[in-house]
Formats: C-alpha cells, sequence, structure tokens
C-alpha cells in the first residue's frame, strides 16, 4: 500500500503535472494571478508536496478517481465573491455525488469562523451538502471548526523559498547591537509599539526599520492598543510617523519582500529580534498566526520576543521548538487583552535589556541551536498530518 494525493481541475494547463488553478482566468502569468480577480494562486501546497517527496496525480474534474480534491488557493479572500458560482458545473456535480471535494487554502489570517459561515450559506444557496469542502487555514482557531484544518503555510513557504540559503549554525561571538527590529509595512498598532520603544529607549543600540507610507486597509481605528496606555502616547505617535521613514540597510521595498535571500547581518549581529508579527489581534479570532518573520528567526540563529497575537510561544512549544523559557518571561503570551500584552511585552523587552545581554545570548544560544536544526531537519510531522488527511491509500500499481 501507498499514499498519494489525488489533485483534480478543469484545466490541466500546460503543465499537466500541476494543473492550471482552478477559477484563475485563463492564460494569466506567474505574477497575474495575485492581482486578477477572483484572485486565486497556483496552490503552494503542492511546492512543499514536491520538496519533500510526497507523491500527488493531476487529473481533469471528469477523469479523476473518488476522493480527489479540487483546489481553489486563496490569495485574499473575499467575502463578496460567491466562490461556489465560479466553480464549474462538473465540479459541482461530481461534488454533489461525494466524487470529489474542494479544497479551499489559504495562508492568511482572517476569521476562520466567518469564513466557514460563508462557505456553509453558500453550500445551502447552491444545493451542496457542507461537507463537500475542506478549508485549510493559517489560523491557529480553524482546529475549533468543522470542515477546517489548521496548517501553517508560512513555515514551509520559508523553507522553500529561502532553500538555496544556507544558514550558519549560531555562535558565541559578540554582537554590535542589542535588538532587531525590522517594519515593511505600516500599521498603526506597529506604528504604536515601535514608537513606544524609540520613547523608553530600547531601540537607541539597536538595528530597525520602519516604513511610515501610510496605506488605505490600516486605520486608526483599527488599531487593537488603547491609545491611552501611556501618557502623551498619541503625540509620541504622530512624532515618530512624521520622523519616518527609517532604514537599517540599503535593501528597497522590493527586496525586503523577496524571501529568497535574507540579510543574515539582521539576525547575527544583534542579540535578539523583536519579531513585530503582521498581526496582533487575529481578527477577533482567538487563534495565533504566524509567518516568515518568526521563522527566518529560527532558521538564521537569533532569540527573539514575539510581538504579535496571544498564544503565539505556545504554538512554537506545540511542534517542537525551544521558546528561552529559562531567559525570556512569556507571562505575556497568555494575556489576551491586546493593550495589557503589549505592555507586558514591553516589560519582558525591557527587563532583557536591563541585563548583560551578551551573558544573556549565551544562556540562549542551546535552544538557538535546537532551532536551528529542528527548522532544518526535523520531518516535518504537521506536513505529514495534513498528507494523511487528504491521501488516498492506493493498491500499487
Amino acid at each position: 500500500m501507498y499514499m498519494h494525493i489525488d489533485f483534480c481541475y478543469d484545466s490541466l494547463g500546460q503543465n499537466s503535472d500541476l494543473g492550471y488553478p482552478n477559477l484563475a482566468k485563463p492564460d494569466l502569468g506567474p505574477d497575474q494571478f495575485d492581482v486578477t480577480w477572483p484572485r486565486v494562486l497556483p496552490l503552494r501546497l503542492l511546492m512543499y508536496l514536491q520538496q519533500f517527496g510526497f507523491q500527488f496525480r493531476a487529473h481533469t474534474v471528469n477523469s479523476a478517481p473518488r476522493g480527489a480534491w479540487y483546489p481553489v488557493a486563496l490569495a485574499w479572500h473575499d467575502f463578496d465573491c460567491d466562490y461556489f458560482d465560479l466553480i464549474s458545473s462538473a465540479a459541482k456535480h461530481r461534488a454533489r455525488d461525494a466524487h470529489i471535494r474542494f479544497l479551499f487554502y489559504y495562508h492568511e489570517g482572517d476569521n476562520p469562523g466567518r469564513i466557514k459561515q460563508r462557505f456553509d450559506a453558500l453550500c445551502d444557496q447552491h444545493g451542496l451538502p457542507r461537507s463537500c469542502y475542506l478549508f485549510v487555514s493559517a489560523n491557529s482557531a480553524a482546529d475549533q471548526q468543522d470542515c477546517c484544518y489548521y496548517f501553517n503555510d508560512h513555515e514551509y513557504f520559508l523553507s522553500y523559498i529561502n532553500r538555496r540559503q544556507t544558514a550558519a549554525p549560531a555562535d558565541s561571538s559578540v554582537r554590535s547591537y542589542e535588538f532587531t527590529a525590522l517594519n515593511r509595512t505600516h500599521k498603526w498598532w506597529r506604528a504604536t509599539i515601535m514608537s513606544d520603544l524609540r520613547q523608553q529607549g530600547t531601540l537607541d543600540h539597536s538595528l530597525w526599520s520602519y516604513n511610515t507610507a501610510l496605506n488605505d486597509h490600516d486605520k486608526p481605528e483599527d488599531n487593537p492598543i488603547r491609545q491611552d496606555h501611556c501618557a502623551d502616547s498619541t503625540r509620541i505617535l504622530q512624532d515618530f510617523l512624521a520622523q519616518g521613514p527609517y532604514h537599517c540597510d540599503g535593501a528597497d521595498a522590493v527586496l525586503h519582500n523577496d524571501h529568497r535571500h535574507i540579510n543574515t547581518d539582521l539576525y547575527r549581529d544583534s542579540y535578539c529580534h523583536l519579531v513585530i508579527e503582521t498581526l496582533f489581534d487575529v481578527d477577533q479570532s482567538g487563534g495565533t498566526f504566524l509567518t516568515e518573520k518568526t521563522f527566518k528567526c529560527l532558521k538564521f540563529g537569533q532569540p527573539f520576543v514575539i510581538i504579535g497575537p496571544v498564544g503565539s510561544v505556545a504554538a512554537l512549544r506545540r511542534v517542537g521548538y525551544r521558546m528561552f523559557d529559562h531567559a525570556i518571561d512569556h507571562s505575556y503570551d497568555t494575556i489576551t487583552d491586546n493593550t495589557l500584552r503589549w505592555l507586558a511585552v514591553k516589560q519582558c523587552i525591557l527587563d532583557i535589556q536591563q541585563q548583560d545581554m551578551h551573558a544573556w545570548y549565551l544562556r540562549c544560544l542551546p535552544d538557538v541551536l535546537h532551532n536551528q536544526w529542528l527548522f532544518m531537519t526535523k520531518s516535518h510531522a504537521v506536513l505529514d498530518q495534513l498528507v494523511k488527511t487528504l491521501a488516498v491509500d492506493r493498491n500499487p500499481v
């Protein structure tokens, strides 16, 4: 017996092994999927399956065997889009007969409960059983929902996209800076925490950056950290933004987003990384959402404090990473109130800074080396489990 996964597509396109992304407009180039409605992508999961030697096959919808998956990989979930209306009639017919199921794959952290409610309503509208789909989400709250599955795509994405850059084992050398803190996209909560850190002097001897270009997708009222959390915080925040942007290396915005090659000086010339994650409150879901910002520290060998969702530290512990618990007070990780969690994180960072940071780093080094080893060599049990969920047992040919 062996296991493989069957995927089916409306069109196999030019690459019959991978299939052309379902729901995508025809003949799109590699850089066009993300920006062309309905913003569906090639399935990133296939890259990871190939990287780690898992078997899969691509079929057309009509020729697919029972148990095949019809993948729809979302760049951004749009609540106004009726994805089931865009699915081909042939695929919906086979799903009604339980011959195939739809696999919605999403690497973002939107609230999976809300997305499930939308998918269920669309199933009812189109006369499909609610069991006809599986929603794979990078938000850990997905595991609390029926027909949903939590898979942290970002760990595997960094492993794949950065696979050609070797990470040297961390060593005990003296470092030039206390902290590294990187921000390539403005968000009001990020500006709040960076202005706080700058005001209290945490960044005086650190490598840090902040792009102060405002964007329409994040508004001041979206800030999950209350602005009365410290005296004069509004003025401090506005002064911080007015004096930016702030840079710590020469790379432009395009290179900052190119994860194929990482500026390792940002990880190897400071003692601790302040990971300002993508989200601080994960769409009121209560889940965690960890991205390449955290996994870069694990690969390139740096202790870190996560400034992000509640439960982030616990999520990393669950998959085997060591979180420097003997050197970092992680009590903030259980605080659900966003403002109080930030104040606790800020105190945690201050406590680290007030120590001999080289001695502090040496205490963390065994955990750092373990994390590097685990990131690079672990059997990827999380991916194994997803494969078992999707795979079908077949008799050898």
